[in-house]
């Protein structure tokens, strides 16, 4: 075991032995129930946890938590995952680098009262002007076996004139998802949840996932990144308790997924393991092996749908770089045992992969049109793969391999995540549809982006529909397709050790 290690075990173990003591002491001197009591009440949220390209709200007179005494946030290092990524400029770096997630932890609020046996942290992020984004964090919940709930000893605090939702006001979205959602379901607030509460020396950790769907690799790979976002921040910020983190790398053995849907498991799950060792589980499960007497550190994380990424996807940023979603990707890949953004051989083709939808948004006259590219334009391999129909490591080693990734507009093009550096994307993007985000995606990771929209018109075997984009099939001319795809190919001419002329 590390130095480190072996000094957190002993100050856990040395921390539960003393609080032991006290407990039983004052118990028996004065034969009162006792609540754990927590040294650091109170984190403040900072410039009301907005971003700088924001206008800050005015001052109040109020001082916020006046009836607790408060005690200053302690600035913990970036995770070393971040230690050597470039730092965008300030207008970009709020939300797309770490500056997003120190103002995250710099917001950390206490919800509950000093005299709570819990406490529940949550960290709110303003990066849309619409809304709110919050995660929490609860230590001390217990879990009822029979009910399927946790109770959590927390008086809530009033937070009047902090600038933060209230509980029961947090954020909710889609397919009832958000950390609203995910507490109403999961966590009841009582005034205390035992007389004594005695902490673990090597504490747990679950984290209470409830997903807005399975399949869809944008809409779930965009809550996985928010989940590790979330982990980074809970890794930055002072434990009021104890001096060390919310969460360190050495918890990751003693954290589990507690799964509050019903949905399949679908070919992303894996990627919900990243920060946790132990096995998965489900809330509905009749096997589920908790006892009434667990005593959990309880993650609600980010909202997919929070997720710095997703905002403002209609709109034309100039963001050329994200150590956020780089660390994600590299995370994702190395989690699968590929290496990223290291030196390849290249084979002497440039590889184009073309997405290839099979139920919606289908190119028509695809198959005609890649024929024809392939007999006249040198120095390429074409690769028409229905990703849909091949497992997620398997998509990854497609992406890993491609210089050119071609599709109609649909999630299929979130592999662009996953291209080695320096890559091409191309959208064929449905008529009038003009969504910004996946070029965004090819920018903050430095590949080249080529667009061209698809028009109304149909064919004798593919009538035009006239009906819902994302139903509809998609035509584009030949001489356009042939354009764009001569356009993005010799981008590729002179990248790594190739060598053609134009």
């Amino acid at each position: 075991m590390s130095l480190r290690g072996s000094r957190r075990r002993l100050l856990r173990i040395g921390a539960s032995a003393i609080g032991v003591f006290f407990v039983l002491f004052l118990f028996t001197a004065y034969q009162l129930p006792l609540a754990h009591q927590r040294q650091q009440p109170l984190l403040e949220p900072q410039s009301e946890f907005q971003s700088s390209s924001e206008p800050q709200q005015p001052a109040t007179d109020k001082q916020p938590g006046a009836e607790i005494e408060n005690a200053p946030v302690s600035a913990l290092d970036l995770p070393p995952e971040y230690t050597e990524v470039k730092e965008p400029p300030p207008a970009c770096a709020d939300r797309f680098g770490t500056s997003y997630i120190t103002k995250l932890r710099d917001s950390a609020t206490e919800y509950c009262t000093l005299e709570s046996s819990g406490g529940l942290t949550c960290f709110h992020s303003k990066t849309s002007s619409s809304r709110v984004d919050s995660f929490c964090f609860a230590r001390g919940a217990l879990f009822n076996q029979d009910e399927r709930v946790f109770s959590l000893g927390c008086g809530l605090r009033d937070l009047d004139g902090l600038g933060v939702p209230k509980y029961k006001e947090f954020t909710n979205y889609w397919y009832d998802t958000g950390p609203g959602h995910t507490l109403d379901k999961a966590v009841r607030l009582e005034d205390n949840t035992s007389s004594i509460i005695v902490p673990e020396s090597i504490p747990s950790y679950t984290l209470l996932l409830k997903r807005e769907g399975a399949n869809n690799i944008w809409h779930s790979l965009m809550e996985i990144f928010s989940m590790t976002l979330t982990l980074d921040v809970l890794r930055m910020t002072q434990h009021p308790d104890e001096p060390l983190p919310f969460f360190t790398n050495y918890d990751i053995e003693n954290t589990q997924v507690l799964v509050l849907d019903d949905l399949e498991e679908g070919p992303y799950f894996d990627l919900w393991s990243l920060f946790a060792d132990k096995p998965t589980l489900r809330i509905n499960d009749p096997a589920l092996p908790f006892l009434n007497t667990s005593f959990e550190n309880l993650i609600v994380p980010l909202n997919g749908g929070g997720n710095p990424l997703w905002q403002g996807d209609w709109e034309i940023h100039t963001c050329d770089d994200s150590p956020l979603l780089r660390t994600f990707s590299h995370r994702v890949l190395n989690h699968f045992d590929f290496v990223p953004d290291t030196p390849r051989e290249q084979p002497p083709e440039i590889i184009l992969t073309f997405i290839n939808r099979t139920s919606t948004r289908h190119l028509i006259n695809v198959e005609e049109y890649l024929e024809h590219l392939q007999s006249e334009v040198p120095h390429i391999k074409i690769q028409s793969i229905d990703f849909a129909a091949i497992s997620f490591v398997e998509q990854l080693a497609v992406a890993q391999e491609t210089d050119v990734l071609v599709g109609v507009h649909g999630a299929g093009l979130t592999h662009g995540m996953f291209l080695p550096h320096h890559s091409a994307m191309v959208e064929i993007l449905p008529p009038d549809l003009n969504h910004k985000g996946f070029r965004n995606v090819a920018a903050l990771l430095d590949h080249s982006y080529f667009s061209a929209h698809a028009s109304k018109a149909g064919t004798e075997d593919k009538p035009e529909k006239r009906g819902d984009w994302h139903e509809d099939d998609v035509f584009i001319e030949k001489d356009k397709f042939m354009d764009i795809m001569n356009v993005a190919i010799k981008s590729m001419y002179n990248r790594g050790s190739r060598n053609y002329d134009v």
